[in-house]
């Protein structure tokens, strides 16, 4: 678009994104939406462009920015749906990336000189985001932000001297709406009062206790509320959780994901938070799990030594079954045992939900898409396993797939937007309970000192 006005032109001829200039604004890198993302470099105008960099089907390359000496391409590079993204980086004539962080949930980067750049990610324990420093040589990495300031995005000047940043003013809270014989509006939604002030990510188990995520201090733990009385079950500073958690058929078991030695790890406790210990430790786990109706069994997405896929993990200890192979989060088992639903790879921001039968075999579905994302699980089954509630990608709105007939409808508009992680049905199957997320941020200016 011309700083004059006058009529835009199409710059790339292409779906492109993520443009970046180097120092001096006479190279740009960006990439394309085909699979593996591709990675391009071009002139300032975005001619004579060649490709440098692309992966495999379900490997995601994000933000690229250039080293201040223009040699490097520095960029996140993941699993989609993992949200396991490190830092990487490649020469911007090409050739093979290398890695710079490990089992991190790198974000934004923000390169300070030819040696040091600043990014956002959480910590082992899952807590943050924080601003870190990594010196590119040592590939040693160190927290720059103290207190509980949340970082959740970064850029630097061209001289390095100064900082942007947005630090998140996170709230979140759960909501109750009716399952209704018509449409539900805004005005049918209430809030659904809980004694603590920040609640996502709900579950309840089929005698009406509800689990949920909450924070005391850096992470959020996971709470049950029982007979109007809240308690918390496990402490976000033994480790912080943002997966949903899931509440075994009984409600006498929880399973939540923590992160310890780089890895995701499948953990199970009884319902008061005792007896905590892992299962299936071979499985990095991705994504949220679910149990089986019977209550003897898991299942989980994640990746183990032949790579990613669905896996269903016994709770006495034995061995996984690989139900699934490929790219597969998030997994909701129905309660009359007869179908598992489960999202695949995201592409270009969404996900198709697919299904399988407890023994593997796959399940024809609709072409349904929901957003994509680690910490999202946009479908549950109503209490007889008939139908899936699930919310299409891009909208507020929650609609219903009769699993029998396989037809659709919409059961909720809704147009207050915000960020829904999860939601669960009530045991009797009248209402859905879901979270509002919101993740309003300040943009702070930081000065560096003199170096």
């Amino acid at each position: 678009m011309p700083l004059i006005g006058g009529t835009p032109r199409l710059f790339l001829g292409e779906p492109a994104f993520s443009p970046a200039w180097t120092k001096d604004g006479t190279r740009m890198a960006y990439q394309n939406q085909a699979d593996g993302d591709p990675m391009f470099v071009a002139n300032s105008t975005g001619a004579d462009s060649r490709r440098i960099f692309v992966d495999q089907k379900g490997q995601h390359n994000h933000n690229p920015v250039w080293s201040p000496d223009g040699q490097w391409i520095y960029f996140v590079h993941g699993e989609g749906g993992s949200g396991e993204m490190d830092a990487w980086r490649i020469r911007s004539s090409g050739g093979t990336p290398e890695r710079l962080t490990r089992n991190a949930t790198v974000t934004f980067l923000a390169p300070l000189d030819s040696r040091t750049f600043l990014y956002v990610a959480r910590a082992e324990d899952r807590s943050g985001p924080w601003l870190w420093a990594l010196d590119v040589e040592s590939k040693m990495s160190r927290r720059v932000s103290s207190g509980l300031e949340q970082y959740t995005s970064v850029a630097a000047s061209a001289d390095g001297r100064r900082l942007v940043a947005t630090v998140a003013n996170p709230s979140a809270s759960l909501w109750t709406l009716p399952l209704l014989d018509r449409v539900a509006q805004d005005s049918d939604v209430k809030p659904y009062p809980l004694p603590t002030v920040r609640a996502l990510s709900p579950r309840f188990d089929k005698n009406g206790s509800l689990f949920y995520l909450s924070a005391r201090g850096t992470g959020d733990g996971l709470w049950r509320f029982r007979d109007g009385q809240a308690s918390e079950i496990w402490k976000g500073s033994d480790g912080a959780l943002d997966e949903t958690p899931a509440v075994s058929p009984d409600g006498r078991s929880v399973a939540v994901v923590l992160s310890r030695d780089g890895k995701r790890h499948l953990t199970v406790m009884s319902a008061d938070g005792a007896d905590a210990h892992a299962l299936a430790p071979s499985i990095d786990v991705q994504g949220a799990a679910d149990w089986s109706p019977d209550a003897q069994s898991i299942v989980i997405g994640g990746r183990d030594g032949q790579g990613p896929g669905l896996f269903k993990v016994p709770i006495d200890g034995g061995l996984p079954t690989r139900l699934v192979s490929g790219v597969a989060t998030s997994p909701a088992w129905s309660p009359n045992d007869t179908l598992i639903v489960y999202s695949g790879p995201i592409i270009n921001g969404k996900v198709q939900f697919l299904a399988v039968r407890p023994d593997g075999s796959p399940v024809a579905l609709p072409e349904i898409y929901v957003g994509g994302g680690p910490d999202r699980q946009g479908y549950r089954f109503l209490p007889d396993g008939k139908s899936l509630v699930y919310l299409p990608v891009g909208t507020d709105d929650f609609w219903i797939l009769d699993l029998a007939s396989k037809q659709i409808r919409q059961i909720a508009r809704l147009t207050r937007l915000s960020d829904k992680h999860a939601f669960d049905i009530t045991p009797d199957g009248k209402q859905i309970v879901f979270d509002r997320v919101s993740e309003t941020s300040d943009i702070v200016l930081i000065d560096l000192p003199r170096r």
